[in-house]
């Protein structure tokens, strides 16, 4: 009938008749509960309220006129001991406790307590899709060619991962920040100096990777790996990287992209433990002699690795045996075997040496060095 839900909302008796109907169709009561919410509003009745009336029918008490005011005063979340919520809350994993933080202050402050610690996030965004992995917990949204907006996909992901950043204390052992498009959602994601243990950073302009790599907590930060950008870089866009103090905190550093560093570039290195980074291949014999004395130098180095780019005009293992004074093996080598060789080096008044080892496998020749102690 056309007055159905204000009948039922201005009425009693048929509010309980609703309940009892739905119990006999054996329906669930939170569906009803829904239901009941679609038809008159959601300020008829409490669902407290209608979870009461729908056991007291199921269990075969079927009248309506029932005298609730001399029942015991129901429980609610804040009469739970304290000692049993921080169980609770103990027991959630870190996605699950994030969603405690917006029920009340009291739960809030439960949740707050306990500092979050993940294994990895990694995040990859674009003006096409929004990809991200919370430890085993993923989510991907595709933009919706029949939505414009791109708020489809950002919002829903983005809804998830504010909640998670927002948590108080918040440390990330893991961190993947592939950002390929410009997006303004993105902007203020993490938290001012998140503690960040290892981060991956691909983005598409240098500006943007400078800016999450600033949002990282120097000295907290000990692995850096920059895996790419869309824009061309060159040398003095990673000097805006070795000013930062997330830079000259960490202890490993790897520059991925083709961003070839000159031989005195290294020196921007020296208080790494390891460290990869691709070098320009037109090496000479004295420059060769620089890279040695340089890294023999850096006295917390464990291991390096400089990649650079074999040609047919240039050949730089051949170049490093020549002004190492080592040998490239002579003859055919056996299937699935690269060229290499092993070099020897001394430091001159310490007990130490570095350990060469060259290796070149289709158009890269890998340098290895390695700090014997």
């Amino acid at each position: 009938m056309e007055n159905t839900p204000e009948f039922l909302k201005n009425n009693d008796h048929q509010l309980k008749s609703f309940i009892l109907d739905q119990v006999l169709q054996k329906k669930p009561i939170f569906n009803s509960y829904r239901k009941l919410c679609k038809l008159v509003g959601q300020d008829v009745m409490e669902y407290q309220d209608f979870e009461f009336w729908s056991f007291r029918f199921y269990h075969g008490n079927r009248g309506f006129d029932y005298d609730r005011s001399a029942d015991p005063k129901p429980k609610t979340l804040m009469d739970m001991p304290v000692k049993l919520m921080h169980t609770i809350a103990g027991n959630l994993d870190q996605f699950e406790r994030s969603s405690l933080r917006s029920m009340n202050h009291a739960i809030k402050e439960v949740a707050d307590s306990i500092s979050p610690i993940f294994e990895s996030i990694f995040i990859s965004v674009s003006d096409k899709k929004l990809e991200w992995t919370l430890n085993e917990k993923e989510f991907k949204g595709k933009n919706d060619s029949l939505d414009k907006s791109r708020m489809t996909y950002l919002k829903k992901g983005l809804e998830q991962l504010t909640l998670i950043f927002e948590m108080p204390n918040i440390q990330v052992k893991q961190l993947g920040m592939m950002v390929w498009d410009p997006i303004s959602e993105l902007d203020n994601l993490l938290p001012a100096l998140c503690h960040v243990k290892i981060a991956h950073i691909c983005c598409y302009s240098i500006s943007m990777i400078l800016q999450l790599l600033l949002s990282m907590k120097p000295r907290h930060l000990e692995s850096l790996i920059i895996g790419g950008c869309w824009d061309p870089i060159d040398i003095a866009d990673c000097k805006l990287i070795f000013e930062t103090e997330q830079f000259k905190n960490a202890k490993y550093v790897a520059f991925l992209w083709q961003v070839k560093f000159n031989v005195e570039d290294l020196l921007n290195f020296r208080h790494l433990r390891q460290f990869q980074c691709w070098m320009k291949n037109d090496i000479g014999p004295e420059e060769i002699l620089r890279v040695r004395d340089i890294v023999s130098t850096f006295e917390q180095i464990e291991f390096c690795d400089l990649i650079l780019r074999s040609t047919e005009d240039i050949f730089p293992m051949g170049r490093f045996a020549e002004a190492l004074g080592a040998e490239i093996p002579i003859g055919p080598l056996a299937e699935g075997e690269d060229w290499a060789f092993n070099h020897h080096y001394k430091i001159p008044k310490f007990r130490e040496s570095l350990e060469f080892k060259l290796t070149v496998k289709e158009s890269w020749c890998r340098v290895n060095i390695v700090r014997i102690r």
